[in-house]
């Protein structure tokens, strides 16, 4: 052993003690510290700390067989290289490895670099807009030059500062028909009005943001020409759809493209343009102050925690006993997609990416509790291909441009190494910033996990995603929705959507939808116990908890999903989604939308439905459930006989303020063949308009087999939804617009 480690272990041994465990043999752990203000040539006590957190896992890796803690003092880490826990950072058996806040303090680790040295523009370009000018400051990047740090996000502290752009346009191409295959066709032309694009000088600077061709989902996409008198433009990357206008009726008249990081467009406080040609930063700052703290990250991916990953072996080797206590991660940089990005569910986010401020790839039995994720441009946590038993625990996530939190297994195929995490009493809030898509939890090819006790919040699409890969991406067409001349999937292999990852040696050739399920490894997890609201704010056709061909098994238990009328349903399961339960629900909006073979029973639907789907497979229940509906509904049922015929509804209660509608509704859901012993009857709540959900005793729910819900086991551990909703006035909490009926 080298001199000077045998005199590190033996500093570090001041902090040492032993003691011993109920089988009577010693264990040994020690604790080790690092503060901004330290110095990594010093011992690492106390009282001389480490200056950086990779000066303290080095030390660690010389302390074999010992349980360690490493405390982080308050302040800000600054880091410019990721930092990678790798195979020899694991705990020793039965042991622990923990990084943790000091008592009562706040260890920041960021990736932001100050940008100083500005100086107010003193000859106007020509494209800046005039009242811009005299506002507008300049400084030089040299790094940035030719692309080098070509950072997407930019900082004013920690305030995510807003990027020069256009008030957009709609496109003028369209989609002939974006519900069938030309979807998928030419996906790198974009058409425009006449001024909108130009051939910029510095046109591999410049980015679009687009809805392509659906509501669902944004891109940003790198210009690669511009034709300004034919008004077709080319994107160096290929978009998830055509790059079409939309047919959706609400955005109708709406821009759904937007020109970024032109000068052309500098034009409101707080906006920034980053010229890599000239290697120069503009900025028109909110107030000159602001110019002594701007900063500009160098990284996405802030801590890594990475096993040996092995693609095609189910021989993986995962770091272990790993604990991140207490610590903010905070000014991650927003991702960038090439030609070789892989992406997952509609490219919600991407596959085996560095787009996380924390993330685990190769992991096990591992803990992160009571962080803070916020104002990056990336995502916060992901554990990538095999993760097992992972624990997040306690953590606010908030302001944040991509996904909250992401378990994505390896694709499609017979390797199934990703499950049995827990993701518990969270505060999520204002995801996808400005990826918009991005959900607060996605479950990907990841099974057997729990994700409950969660407060999940203002988002501009969905809560909660649960998915896999359609059929359709084996080449498998299903007969009752898509039309015999789709694309062969199999002969696009090169598509960025779901077909990269693929594990195509091992699916071989499945012949119908159920054989390609069965590489569907997001089975038998639990949603249970959250807190849903205020998501789905911006884009369209989304849901609180939505699953799609994720696999079976699945449940939602006992959730809460209140405000989030753009919804068209709060909870949805979409293509390909099998032989999962909704039970015991509380949705005060839309409703449930039921697809295929999936269980619904015992959920209370305030001001809402259950829309029936013609690709739901007969089997489907939906039975002991209380509807009760806005007097303004159509049905509480697609009162078609055919679909009715699939899912068989009966023992449901109906109730809606106007009982002669109500009944007449129910009497032609009886004439279709359905709800025989179903009723049209008051449910009887305690006090439903104050938030008491209790049935009384004689309620004729009871005679049906419906069962109270514990509502004081929803939300936050230490902080229940319906106890703090009816402290703040029940009925107007969930009902912010006062369009439910009740």
């Amino acid at each position: 052993m080298k001199f000077k480690n045998l005199l590190l272990i033996l500093s570090l041994f001041t902090a040492l003690f032993i003691g011993c465990d109920e089988t009577g043999s010693n264990s040994m752990s020690t604790e080790i510290y690092v503060a901004p203000d330290g110095d990594d040539t010093a011992s690492g006590s106390l009282e001389a700390p480490f200056a950086s957190i990779t000066r303290a896992r080095d030390a660690v890796r010389e302390l074999q067989d010992m349980d360690t803690t490493v405390y982080l003092r308050g302040g800000t880490y600054h880091i410019d290289e990721t930092i990678v826990l790798g195979i020899e950072d694991s705990a020793p058996a039965g042991g622990s490895v923990t990084y943790a806040a000091y008592a009562d303090e706040e260890p920041i680790i960021s990736c932001g670099r100050q940008i100083s040295g500005w100086s107010k523009l003193d000859e106007k370009p020509e494209a800046l807009p005039l009242k811009s000018f005299g506002n507008v400051y300049v400084v030089d990047v040299p790094e940035a030059k030719g692309g080098k740090w070509n950072f997407k996000t930019l900082y004013s502290g920690e305030k995510l500062l807003p990027r020069a752009s256009s008030d957009g346009f709609i496109p003028t191409g369209l989609c002939p028909l974006p519900n069938q295959k030309y979807r998928w066709d030419d996906l790198d032309t974009l058409e425009f009005p006449k001024g909108e694009l130009k051939n910029w000088a510095n046109l591999e600077d410049v980015e679009i943001k687009i809805l392509p061709t659906h509501q669902w989902l944004i891109n940003y996409l790198p210009l690669a020409s511009v034709d300004e008198e034919k008004l077709v433009a080319k994107t160096a990357v290929p978009g998830t759809y055509m790059l079409g206008a939309l047919k959706e009726e609400h955005w109708q008249g709406y821009p759904t493209c937007w020109v970024e990081n032109v000068i052309d467009f500098l034009d409101a406080p707080g906006e920034w343009v980053l010229d890599t040609q000239k290697g120069k930063l503009y900025l028109w700052p909110e107030n000159q102050a602001d110019l002594e703290n701007i900063v500009a990250p160098t990284l996405r991916e802030l801590v890594k925690v990475e096993g040996e990953n092995t693609p095609f072996a189910d021989n993986d080797k995962p770091v272990t006993g790993i604990t991140f206590k207490g610590i903010t991660f905070t000014g991650g940089d927003r991702d960038v997609w090439t030609n070789e990005t892989k992406g997952i569910q509609h490219d919600w986010d991407m596959y085996d990416t560095d787009n996380a401020m924390l993330r685990f790839r190769g992991a096990e039995n591992c803990v992160v509790e009571n962080c803070t994720f916020r104002n990056a441009g990336s995502s916060a946590f992901r554990a990538d291909l095999y993760a097992q038993n992972i624990r997040f625990f306690g953590n606010t996530i908030r302001n944040v441009g991509g996904t909250g939190i992401l378990f994505a297994g390896y694709g499609p195929g017979t390797k199934d190494v990703n499950k049995n995490n827990e993701i518990v009493n969270n505060d999520i809030s204002k995801c996808g910033q400005l990826w918009l898509h991005s959900p607060a939890i996605f479950i990907w090819q990841s099974g057997e996990n729990v994700a409950r006790n969660n407060k999940i919040h203002d988002l501009p699409y969905d809560a909660i995603v649960i998915s896999g890969v359609r059929p359709r991406f084996y080449g498998i067409s299903d007969p009752v929705k898509w039309l015999p001349d789709w694309p062969n999937f199999k002969d696009k292999r090169d598509l960025r959507e779901n077909m990269k990852i693929i594990r195509w040696d091992e699916v071989g050739k499945p012949k119908n939808a159920a054989e390609a399920r069965q590489y569907a490894h997001a089975r038998n997890n639990v949603i249970k116990d959250n807190e849903l609201h205020e998501v789905m704010q911006i884009l369209g056709d989304g849901n609180a908890i939505y699953y799609s061909c994720g696999g079976e098994g699945n449940s939602i238990e006992r959730n809460l999903v209140y405000n989030s009328r753009k919804a068209v349903t709060e909870i949805r399961f979409d293509d390909d989604q099998e032989e999962s339960f909704v039970t015991e629900n509380i949705i005060f909006g839309n409703g449930i939308k039921l697809k295929h073979t999936n269980y619904i029973e015992n959920n209370f639907l305030i001001g809402g439905q259950v829309h029936i789907r013609p690709e739901t497979a007969v089997g489907a229940t939906i039975s002991r459930n209380i509807i009760y509906a806005s007097s303004s509904r159509d049905f509480f049922y697609n009162p078609q006989k055919k679909l009715l015929d699939l899912a068989k509804p009966d023992y449901n209660l109906f109730y809606c303020k106007d009982r002669e509608k109500g009944q007449k509704l129910l009497e032609q859901v009886r004439k279709a063949g359905h709800e025989a012993n179903g009723i049209f009857a008051d449910p009887m709540f305690e006090d439903l308009k104050n938030g008491d959900l209790r049935l009384k005793a004689d309620s004729p729910a009871f005679k049906l087999g419906i069962k109270n819900i514990d509502t004081d086991r929803i939300g936050l551990l230490d902080d229940p939804a319906f106890p703090r909703l009816r402290k703040q006035g029940f009925r107007k909490a969930v009902d912010s617009k006062g369009d439910i009926d009740f």
